[in-house]
């Protein structure tokens, strides 16, 4: 079998962009600024009326007082290689070009980084967002229609909102956040109407599954709210990796 020079550069490319991402993503996440996971302390007793108080999360401020680090490099940094080294791999061998296969890694690690911190947190920092959102630009070439990116974000934030009121409506209480709400607008952004569509059915169906998996194990009820963006990390990879193929989606090929 032979094998093109273009396929082994993207190849030895991909490689490298794994060693990088997969230690950068452990480095990155011990390093960021403790202000980025500012959140609203919920007990407002002791704080003055309209002056909501913002703290850090208990498990980062032990971490950092007691100089450990928030993510161990052992064994994520090797896990987290590897994970980007197959997707990498996978996205050479399967062609495209070598900006795109870039471009997908640059965003995975991205929510990579912003599903860390939901699971660890429960709290995403805002610049988090930020930068996917800003993401975004690299993938413009691949809509079909200018407006795309924008009709992504407006279907991402309108299915975000309507799940929020139909868990209000029900349970009295939000089923969504306010980080999965920004992840979910800033991702439409990114994958346009159809991709955004095909994410949220696929990080429903991986949550629903994990969150039956915590409870069937017992380490949970159906009243816990368990972090939604380690299932829509995994739903992204499995989007880019089979859904998505320069400009055209998979999926309505094989109708």
């Amino acid at each position: 079998m032979e094998y093109s020079t273009a396929l082994i550069l993207r190849i030895i490319i991909a490689a490298v962009l794994a060693i990088l991402f997969g230690n950068g993503s452990v480095v990155a996440f011990n390093r960021i600024k403790p202000r980025w996971f500012e959140d609203y302390d919920e007990d407002q007793s002791d704080t003055a009326p309209g002056e909501p108080r913002k703290v850090l999360p208990p498990k980062l401020l032990e971490a950092d007082n007691a100089g450990r680090q928030r993510i161990p490099s052992s064994p994520w940094k090797y896990a987290f290689t590897g994970y980007f080294a197959i997707t990498g791999i996978y996205l050479a061998i399967r062609g495209g070009s070598l900006t795109y296969e870039i471009s997908v890694l640059c965003v995975l690690f991205i929510v990579l980084e912003m599903a860390i911190a939901d699971q660890m947190y429960r709290v995403v920092p805002d610049e988090f967002s930020i930068m996917l959102a800003i993401s975004a630009a690299a993938f413009v070439e691949y809509h079909e229609n200018w407006w795309e990116p924008a009709a992504g974000a407006a279907l991402g934030l309108v299915i975000s909102l309507a799940v929020l009121l139909l868990g209000m409506l029900l349970f009295k209480t939000g089923s969504i956040g306010g980080a999965d709400i920004k992840f979910f607008t800033c991702m439409g952004l990114v994958t346009g109407r159809t991709g955004i569509a095909i994410i949220y059915v696929l990080t429903t169906l991986l949550f629903a599954l994990y969150s039956a998996v915590i409870i069937a194990a017992g380490k949970g009820s159906i009243k816990d709210r368990n972090p939604m963006l380690p299932s829509a990390c995994a739903a992204v990879t499995v989007y880019f990796l089979f859904f998505f193929s320069t400009g055209d989606m998979l999926l309505l090929n094989l109708f």
